[in-house]
């Protein structure tokens, strides 16, 4: 029982935390009691994705990469509470799909959101061992952790740092760009602009009830040329 108390308890914390489906950035402390059993209730009611074995393979071999601790974890609760179980992997799940929209586009970032994924994982487990009994072992190792999560968080700050410098390089190139050749940007459209009005009016002004033969006619007319 205290072995299922426990996992229910590091899952209880890590759901609350908002860990499973963490936007960048929302790495938060493990939330109070109260608000533990609100989010757990939030949780239970908003419409997850349907669980596959393949979506469960899917979840397990991300924990299992990531934090093996959590995944003999999960192990035990598929067998002792499967309701459990089964939110905590539709979680996970949330949180895998997430991770791949960023791995298309950004490789690094994906890397730093697994790693802040990890640190915030092993923070709220050790956190709720520290509920279950402290130790100053257990103390030490929550503090090494915490640490971890901060860098990891530091990391992912400066990653989105770097892109925002990135993104505000390109667009001073292109404020120059614009502001430099302004007169031969505004010439070219409007040369563009004149040409597609005269072709219109053109096109307007054009007859439209010429009817043309068609080879049968002109063949016939060959044949019964008009009398004089």
């Amino acid at each position: 029982m205290r072995l299922v108390g426990l996992i229910t308890l590091c899952l209880a914390l890590i759901a609350a935390a908002g860990l499973l489906h963490a936007q960048p950035g929302d790495f938060q402390p493990a939330s109070p009691p109260v608000e533990q059993s609100t989010a757990r209730k939030d949780a239970k009611a908003r419409p997850g994705p349907r669980i596959t074995p393949e979506r469960e393979a899917a979840a397990i071999s991300f924990v299992q990469r990531n934090h093996p601790e959590l995944a003999e974890l999960l192990s035990y609760l598929k067998t002792s509470q499967p309701e459990e179980y089964e939110r905590a992997i539709r979680d996970i799940f949330r949180a895998t799909e997430r991770l791949a929209l960023i791995q298309e586009r950004d490789s690094l970032q994906y890397d730093l959101e697994v790693a802040a994924w990890t640190a915030q994982s092993r923070v709220q487990l050790l956190a709720a061992r520290l509920k279950m009994g402290a130790t100053d072992e257990l103390k030490s190792q929550l503090r090494e952790a915490l640490k971890t999560q901060n860098e990891a968080k530091l990391a992912l700050l400066k990653h989105e740092r770097q892109r925002a410098v990135d993104r505000l390089e390109r667009l001073e190139k292109e404020i120059a760009r614009f502001e430099s050749d302004r007169e031969q940007v505004i010439n070219k459209q409007l040369s563009l602009l004149t040409k597609a009005a005269e072709d219109g009016r053109r096109a307007n002004l054009a007859p439209t009830n010429t009817a043309k033969l068609s080879p049968k006619s002109v063949k016939q007319g060959k044949k019964n040329p008009p009398t004089k």
